[in-house]
This record gives C-alpha cells, sequence and structure tokens, in this order.
C-alpha cells in the first residue's frame, strides 16, 4: 500500500539532479541511486533507500558544483523535504508490511510528518533570511555563511528525522 509513494517520492529525488543537469556521471550516480532505492522499496529496506536518497544527493551536489548555478533556497528545501518524507515512508511501511491499518492511521501520520516538513522549511527559510542578512554585511563571505546556514538546516534535518523514526506511540 505505501510502497508506491514511496516510489513516487523517490522518483522526484532521482530528478532533482537529472532535470539541472542529465549528462554523463550525473546521469550514472542518478540512475544507480534509482536502482538501489527502487530495490529498497520493493524489500521496505530503510538502508537501501538512504544509500539510494545520498547518492541522489551527491548527484545534485555534483551538478550544482559543476554548473555553478544562483543560490535557490526553495529547491533545497523540497529535495530535503522529499528525503526526509520518502525516508519515513519507506520506515513506517516496513512496520505495517502486511498489517491492516485504518486510514485514519496512516493519515495521522502523515500529518505529523508534514508537520515536521513544514516546520523543517521555516527553519530552512529563516536561517536563509539570515544568511542572507548576514551576507549584505560581509562582503565577499556569502559562501561561508551558505555553508554555515546549509550544516545548520541538515544537523535540524537530521534531528528531525531522528526524532520522527525513533518516536514512541504517543498515544
Amino acid at each position: 500500500m505505501l510502497r508506491l509513494p514511496a516510489a513516487a517520492l523517490l522518483a522526484i529525488v532521482v530528478a532533482f539532479p537529472l532535470a539541472a543537469l542529465p549528462a554523463g556521471p550525473v546521469a550514472w550516480l542518478a540512475g544507480l541511486a534509482l536502482v538501489l532505492g527502487g530495490v529498497g522499496v520493493v524489500v521496505l529496506s530503510v538502508t537501501l533507500v538512504t544509500v539510494g536518497g545520498s547518492l541522489a544527493l551527491v548527484a545534485y551536489t555534483l551538478t550544482l558544483v559543476i554548473m555553478r548555478p544562483a543560490v535557490d533556497p526553495v529547491a533545497g528545501a523540497a529535495l530535503g523535504a522529499a528525503l526526509v518524507l520518502l525516508l519515513a515512508l519507506v520506515h513506517l511501511a516496513a512496520h505495517l508490511d502486511g498489517a491492516a491499518v485504518d486510514r485514519a492511521v496512516v493519515a495521522r501520520q502523515v500529518r505529523g510528518w508534514l508537520a515536521v516538513v513544514a516546520l523543517g522549511v521555516a527553519v530552512a527559510g529563516a536561517l536563509t533570511a539570515g544568511a542572507i542578512a548576514l551576507a549584505a554585511t560581509m562582503n565577499g563571505a556569502t559562501l561561508p555563511v551558505v555553508v554555515v546556514a546549509a550544516a545548520l538546516g541538515a544537523v535540524l534535518t537530521a534531528a528531525g528525522v531522528t526524532a520522527l523514526v525513533t518516536a514512541r506511540d504517543r498515544d
């Protein structure tokens, strides 16, 4: 039941680097990410999906290094949100595989995930706004500010995913 949405999220994550630069090394990495992540979705392995998502992230990073586009926090936040939801969805699907689950339970879980993603996007937006304000005051310091903001965003995302995946049922 949950494999189809997970496969759709994996396709979105893999499409990010390919949409920006469908060239040799990026296509190979994205293809490998799709294969490994797809196998992970089929067998409901969080480990394989994590490897596939990480490879897609590396492919996207390679694309950004090659193309050097303008900073696009919306695309970064969308990619991060898709990755968080992909991992959380596969984790839940692995626990529910073969079980009869009421739609209300799944809907409640999805609402919780969307709240975590919304919080992550809000924090990423605040960090981006802070980085832009700081970059305006520090001439030539834009890249370090963006790197620090990205690192903070990554830490907050990892903390959110860890809290989401390890959370016990609160009812």
